[in-house]
């Protein structure tokens, strides 16, 4: 006798619907959408990265080195297309202005991690949206890791946060334990590109199971690249076949 594997997504759902719960808004507390505490009217006040305004005048940033660009070219500027990346690409929908990055801080510091499931489900959107039909998605999502210590003061990491809601929409594995953060590089913050990397250089490890996978690096917020940089550049080292970059919001270059 063969057994059917019930649904429970599609069950759990349903018995939802029945129910009449209603999502709320996290910024304005009025009806949210469907599973997704956000309303489509505030989604619409979070800037895109590549934005219109109210005038009609079109600008974007690039995803590799956050400068404002005019038009609606391609993702990364001349620049960064002359130059190596050591990401098959790069996914960022947003720009870290307001009010996401109001709701990013609220997130990683004020310990508000119903948001986490909220920025999963977006970043996940935008990865369908960006992604042609037939091009298979990384097999697991590598969130960056904290250290210990850092981890154990916060109580969670952000980035695991939205990579696990991330994974779960799209149906994909996340990868917690592989990576690790081998010394506290305390804040990054204020550095510039070259003082990160510096700071950030040999501060991960990871496991061989990485090789021969396609993977996503997760994080919150893209400012220089460095962190991801160099996560990127020991997945490679221990035999990753190729990362890719998704983040929630990129800064521009003048923020």
């Amino acid at each position: 006798m063969r057994f059917s594997t019930p649904d429970w997504q599609g069950w759990s759902k349903s018995a939802f619907k029945r129910l009449n719960i209603d999502t709320q808004c996290v910024i304005c507390a009025r009806q949210g959408r469907d599973f997704l505490d956000l309303c489509d009217d505030c989604e619409s006040q979070m800037q895109h990265c590549l934005h219109t305004d109210a005038s009609g005048y079109t600008s974007r940033l690039c995803l590799a080195c956050g400068v404002l660009l005019s038009g609606t070219g391609d993702q990364i500027c001349g620049n960064c297309n002359d130059s190596s990346s050591p990401f098959l690409r790069i996914v960022a929908p947003y720009r870290y202005e307001f009010p996401l990055d109001r709701l990013l801080h609220a997130f990683k510091y004020r310990n508000q991690r119903v948001l986490g499931r909220i920025f999963g489900v977006l970043l996940a959107n935008s990865v369908r949206a960006v992604t042609p039909e037939g091009m298979a998605l990384p097999v697991r999502l590598i969130p960056v890791p904290l250290h210990a210590s850092r981890h154990q003061e916060r109580g969670y990491n952000q980035s695991a946060d939205i990579a696990r809601w991330c994974a779960r929409d799209l149906g994909l594995c996340t990868g917690n334990q592989v990576v690790t953060r081998e010394f506290d590089t305390g804040s990054l913050a204020g550095l510039n590109r070259v003082e990160r990397q510096l700071r950030i250089l040999g501060a991960f490890r990871a496991h061989h199971s990485v090789a021969g996978q396609h993977l996503a690096i997760v994080d919150d917020v893209l400012t220089t690249g460095s962190t991801a940089r160099e996560l990127a550049r020991e997945l490679y080292d221990r035999g990753a076949l190729s990362v890719e970059l998704w983040v929630l919001a990129r800064t521009s270059r003048e923020r």
